[in-house]
């Protein structure tokens, strides 16, 4: 039986460093009483992930952060361009603190 289920967006999200806005989260607590959760975001549909870090920050400033793996995908409310994905944690979805502002790329000057 599900116990201490909890739905909460995440905004600000990093999927296997990659930037992929805000994503809706259930947790909850399983037979075993065990922490679970899954995450549904839109994503591009090429975007090729299957595993990686989660990371986002909750609307009261703080930070979460879990494995999570690719579970399945279904086409999004914006056609062709994007899939609804649904990930599921592998292990708990923690505290952490803020990732590093992302690196912007040089940009060349052409010469004068």
């Amino acid at each position: 039986m599900v116990r201490q289920h909890r739905r909460f967006e995440l905004l600000d999200v990093v999927f296997a460093d990659v930037p992929i806005g805000r994503c809706t989260i259930d947790q909850w607590e399983d037979d075993r009483g065990e922490a679970q959760w899954a995450a549904r975001v839109l994503m591009p549909r090429a975007h090729g992930s299957t595993t990686g870090r989660l990371i986002g920050r909750t609307r009261e400033g703080g930070f979460l952060a879990g494995a999570a793996a690719f579970a399945t995908d279904q086409d999004g409310p914006r056609g062709a361009r994007t899939v609804l994905v649904e990930l599921h944690g592998v292990g708990p979805l923690e505290p952490t603190t803020a990732p590093p502002p992302p690196v912007p790329e040089p940009t060349v000057e052409p010469p004068a």
